[in-house]
């Protein structure tokens, strides 16, 4: 057993003075009997670094762009899925990828691949973490158009992204998931993954349609006539940065992480929790030490008993100092009744079961938690709850109203797909 214990939300009420009172849900994690996993050494390892190299002519190139390389190693059931992009199959894959020069657009160009390490139920997959940055110097060809270099150039770092390969017995690649970013505040690139975030940190967007959510689009227009709360400020919206004389031994940042969850997060011991403590996700606005800390829980064990989570890969960043990311995972039968925020929900029976999804925790020279990352699914496909990470991906699949319309969750360009029945 990885591991089990109990999942709470904790429900973040925003009210701006004369504004619409809002409801943040936050998904956090409160377990008994915490096991913190490691990552396990994949077999698989060797077949992906093999495929990244096909063709290289960078540092770290994202993946072979040659077609008579993609012909070769791709199997014929290949299956290309990103955050905002496939299904693709081999045919669709090769046209998109084929003649993607990165060596001449961004001769530093480097995917920065790391952190490989073995699924936990598929011996064929292989997980692992890319962080992009390369500076344009040259034109830069995707998808039928070209962006040209800045002057002066500009260099691009997106944020770290979830990647994964899976591979047939005979060593084909039959499967590629990518640029799911796990913290949208690190980079350059607006919180973007893959190429779309290449483009949009070297200043050639493509259309917001195309790559943010409807909330994200409109946002800004409601904040003027004051529907939402105003925008956190600048400093909250960046991850925290400590230089190499904070950095602590590796085995006391394992410690420190599992004594955190443990605590609720904090919530039950706040001197855990430094002054400029912040909480961030995927959806809405990070949340300060002060407004972490008025949070009520509601206890998800309570409406469902059967409720596991689990606690994956658990690892110390090698780029941000003392950072401790994990994969975690949770399942759950609702048989009993659910409260959330000021609504009890009767027992519907259904099964919530969420993809995986990324978290971190980042500590100070005294060990204080500085930063808690969650909620950043890294496969769309996997679970029940329609690819949305925490209580959005919760209420979806115990069909319960959420927090935000679920279109908002959507950009308009998939919006559009959904009507359409695509």
């Amino acid at each position: 057993q990885r591991g089990a214990g109990a999942k709470r939300i904790c429900p973040l009420r925003r009210a701006g003075c004369g504004r619409r009172s809002e409801t943040m849900f936050c998904p956090l994690i409160a377990t008994t009997g915490l096991v913190m996993h490691p990552p396990v050494p994949s077999p698989m390892e060797a077949n992906a670094r093999a495929y990244f190299a096909l063709g290289n002519q960078v540092k770290q190139q994202l993946g072979p762009t040659d077609a008579h390389d993609l012909e070769t190693a791709l199997d014929p059931a290949f299956e290309f899925v990103a955050p905002l992009v496939g299904p693709l199959d081999k045919k669709a894959i090769i046209a998109a990828t084929a003649g993607l020069d990165l060596a001449t657009a961004l001769p530093d160009f480097d995917a920065r691949y790391h952190d490989f390490r073995a699924d936990p139920d598929d011996p064929n997959r292989i997980w692992m973490t890319m962080r992009v940055c390369g500076t344009q110097t040259g034109p830069l060809t995707f998808a039928g158009t070209t962006a040209e270099p800045s002057v002066p150039p500009i260099r691009v770092e997106s944020p770290p992204e979830a990647v994964s390969l899976r591979f047939t017995n005979s060593g084909s690649l039959v499967e590629l998931t990518t640029g799911y970013p796990i913290d949208k505040g690190c980079g350059t690139t607006g919180g973007l993954g893959g190429i779309f975030g290449i483009l949009e940190g070297l200043g050639k967007p493509l259309p917001a349609a195309l790559t943010r959510s409807t909330a994200e689009i409109l946002t800004p227009l409601l904040r003027v006539v004051g529907s939402v709360p105003p925008a956190a400020s600048a400093s909250m919206l960046r991850p925290p940065k400590l230089d190499a004389s904070s950095r602590l031994p590796d085995d006391r940042l394992i410690e420190l992480t599992a004594a955190l969850i443990d605590s609720k997060f904090g919530t039950e011991a706040p001197a855990l929790l430094a002054p400029s403590f912040t909480f961030s996700g995927p959806v809405g606005e990070p949340l300060d030490r002060s407004s972490f800390l008025a949070a009520g829980w509601i206890d998800l064990q309570a409406g469902m008993p059967d409720l596991q989570q689990h606690y994956l890969d658990v690892r110390v960043c090698p780029y941000d100092v003392n950072r401790v990311w994990y994969t975690t995972s949770s399942r759950g039968t609702h048989t009993a009744p659910l409260t959330l925020g000021t609504v009890t929900h009767a027992p519907t029976g259904r099964r919530w079961e969420s993809p995986p999804e990324c978290g971190s925790a980042t500590f100070d020279a005294e060990g204080r938690c500085v930063g808690v990352t969650s909620g950043y699914v890294m496969d769309r496909r996997m679970g029940n709850t329609d690819g949305l990470g925490g209580i959005y991906g919760l209420c979806n699949a115990l069909e319960l109203p959420m927090p935000i319309p679920k279109w908002q969750l959507r950009t308009p360009v998939q919006n559009l797909a959904r009507v359409r029945g695509e």
